[in-house]
C-alpha cells in the first residue's frame, strides 16, 4: 500500500511467487503470511534466518549467498528445487522433501547429509562443505545427471550400488574426491549390519 517496508496480510495471503534477491535484506520475518507462495527467490541477500514454517506449498526456494546457518524445510513437502549453497548450514534435514529434483548445496559447513529419502533427485551438488557422511541410499544412484561431492572430508559414501557408483562417479571425472569409495554401509564391516 505505501512504501514502508511493511504489508497487509490480507494484499499477500495469494501471491505464489516472490522475487526479493539482491536487494541487501536481512529480514525477511512475515514470509510465513505468504501462505500460498510456491516460489521464493530470496538470493543474494543478508539473511540469517529464514522461518519458512507455514509455507508449505513452496516448490522452488532460490536462498542461496545469504548468511543462513540453519534451514528448515520440512513443512515444504512438495519442495522440487532447492539452491542454498553459499551459507554457513551446519545441517540441512531433506527427509520430508520426497518431492526434490534439484538440490544445491555447495559451499556451507554441513558435515553430514542424508538424501536417502528423496528418490526423486536427479541433480546433486554438495561440494565445498565439511562432510563426513554422505547418505545416498535412495535407490535412484544412476538417474543423477549432476553430481559433485569434491573437497569435503568424505572416505567412504553410502549407496545401494556400490559397484555402479565406482564405475561411474570418479575423481578424475571430478565427482569424488581420490581415495573416496563407495560401500551400502560405511560404518560398519559386519554384513549383519547393513541395511539395504
Amino acid at each position: 500500500d505505501t512504501l514502508d517496508d511493511f504489508v497487509l496480510t490480507e494484499n499477500i495471503s495469494s501471491v505464489t511467487n516472490l522475487s526479493v534477491y539482491s536487494k541487501s535484506i536481512s529480514d525477511l520475518t512475515g514470509i510465513e503470511d505468504f501462505t500460498a507462495l510456491t516460489q521464493l527467490f530470496s538470493q543474494h541477500n543478508n539473511l540469517t534466518n529464514l522461518d519458512l514454517s507455514s509455507n508449505t506449498s513452496l516448490i522452488t526456494l532460490w536462498c542461496y549467498n545469504n548468511q543462513l546457518t540453519s534451514l528448515d524445510v520440512s513443512s515444504a513437502t512438495a519442495l522440487f528445487t532447492l539452491k542454498c549453497y553459499g551459507n554457513d548450514l551446519t545441517s540441512l534435514d531433506l527427509s520430508n522433501n520426497t518431492a526434490l529434483d534439484w538440490l544445491y548445496c555447495r559451499s556451507n559447513q554441513l558435515t553430514s547429509l542424508d538424501v536417502s529419502n528423496n528418490t526423486a533427485l536427479r541433480k546433486l551438488e554438495c561440494q565445498q562443505n565439511s562432510l563426513t557422511y554422505l547418505n545416498m541410499k535412495n535407490g535412484v544412484t544412476n538417474q543423477l545427471d549432476t553430481f559433485n561431492a569434491t573437497n569435503n572430508s568424505l572416505t567412504c559414501i553410502e549407496v545401494q550400488n556400490p559397484d555402479w557408483a565406482t564405475a561411474n562417479w570418479t575423481s578424475a571425472d571430478g565427482h569424488i574426491d581420490s581415495g573416496v569409495s563407495f560401500a551400502v554401509c560405511c560404518s560398519s564391516t559386519d554384513v549383519s549390519n547393513w541395511h539395504v
